[in-house]
């Protein structure tokens, strides 16, 4: 059975979109702002570049905040903390609204991000909780699916908003998002972690728990993967306002249109993901679908140079769509690993994906040029890094000799 226990049909249901509204927070507080980078640093008398480390700082604090997440829902279960997380980061949109200080804005982007990890971490530990193997990472695409909505949506909506109502609209509407995804966890998300199955040690010795993950392979490898090809992600989000905006001389709205049909490409791609996981074991499609990763990308990096939309954003849609297929199993075979610490694991493959994301983000935005080169590097070379990590991790995996010996005999 790949099922843990009774929660299935309606219930199994709701308790999904409730995962996926709370975990919209971060790609939320991601793009919807993208097209009011040039409105908020005017505002805010900033220099140029203070709105690009902003969202470089955001991406430091989802790393960091599920590092305190993971060993917090192991010891008091995965709801309270949830809750104080969507609290936190609705009330640092508040503040946002009102400050004028650009520093003050960007500190209270971190704190903003420290409060959209807790839906992140607890969603991942919730579909561990209540599922394994192919259900798992089927129960995970889907969560990954919902959760690609935001990304979307959520330029197209920003750009609409600013224009029509400015960009303090666009964090109203955050914080709006934010009360509602709080009140939706405060009545239909029940508690899946029981009190007898809760950590009791000090949660100073979680350090040990992350040690023995880092060091274990069938955990560390796929967490890697699932971490370089979100980065790739991330690079677009970073460069897209660039590219877009800049370089190809889009409108608020025509970027947000740009940018949701790239995006789409994550929900496509998750919802095929899971129909081949009908037939297909995760590893298996995770060694078929990345070298066809680094083979658009590579082709995304032959047409950088281009002036042209249609060229440049046929092989970005496939490079970003496949970051959807595979990001979600990658994740699921990393959580496995860490199956019995399921909160830890899922904050250590987060802080993992953002920790490599806030590399990737700062590396692109201080190389942001006229062309879509930096974009288009920003996504190849995560995407063989990861191939190269999966070639060897499949060459030491013990299951995989098993797996010959047995075909020998």
């Amino acid at each position: 059975m790949n099922t843990k226990n009774s929660q299935s049909g309606p219930n199994a249901l709701a308790i999904i979109v409730v995962l996926s509204v709370l975990s919209i927070f971060p790609p939320l507080a991601t793009d919807m702002y993208l097209s009011a980078f040039g409105d908020i640093q005017t505002y805010l008398s900033a220099p140029d570049g203070v709105l690009e480390l902003s969202l470089s700082v955001f991406f430091l604090g989802l790393c960091v905040g599920q590092l305190m997440f993971g060993p917090l829902i192991d010891r008091f279960g995965r709801k309270g903390p949830l809750l104080i997380g969507a609290g936190l980061f609705c009330l640092a949109t508040v503040f946002l609204l009102m400050t004028r200080s650009a520093e003050i804005f960007i500190g209270l982007r971190f704190i903003q991000a420290l409060g959209a990890c807790g839906g992140m971490v607890v969603g991942r530990a919730v579909v561990s909780d209540l599922y394994e193997g192919q259900a798992a990472a089927r129960t995970m695409t889907l969560l990954v699916m919902l959760m690609t909505l935001g990304p979307v949506v959520s330029p197209l909506l920003g750009g609409i908003l600013v224009t029509q109502l400015g960009w303090k609209s666009v964090f109203v509407t955050m914080l709006m998002i934010g009360a509602g995804a709080l009140l939706l966890a405060m009545t239909f998300l029940p508690e899946t972690l029981p009190k007898s199955k809760r950590l009791t040690t000090p949660i100073i010795g979680v350090v040990g728990d992350y040690w023995k993950l880092l060091t274990s392979r069938q955990f560390i490898i796929p967490a890697l993967v699932s971490s370089f090809v979100q980065a790739a992600m991330f690079s677009f989000i970073t460069a897209s306002s660039s590219v877009f905006q800049g370089t190809l001389g889009l409108g608020k709205i025509e970027y947000g249109f740009a940018f949701g049909f790239v995006a789409l490409g994550l929900v496509v791609a998750s919802w095929l993901n899971n129909k081949l996981l009908v037939d297909l074991e995760v590893k298996t499609i995770i060694g078929r679908a990345l070298p066809v990763f680094v083979g658009v990308s590579f082709v995304l990096l032959m047409v950088s140079g281009t002036q042209r939309l249609l060229i440049l954003i046929v092989p970005l849609w496939f490079s970003v769509a496949l970051v959807g297929l595979l990001s979600a199993n990658g994740t699921s075979v990393a959580m496995e690993a860490s199956r019995g610490q399921s909160g830890v694991g899922s904050a250590l493959v987060g802080a993992l994906q953002f920790g490599v994301a806030f590399v990737c983000s700062a590396a692109v935005a201080s190389s942001i040029s006229t062309s879509a080169l930096p974009l288009a590097l920003g996504i190849l070379i995560p995407a063989i890094i990861a191939l190269l990590l999966w070639i060897v991790g499949s060459r030491l995996d013990p299951s995989r000799a098993e797996r010959a010996k047995t075909r020998q005999a």
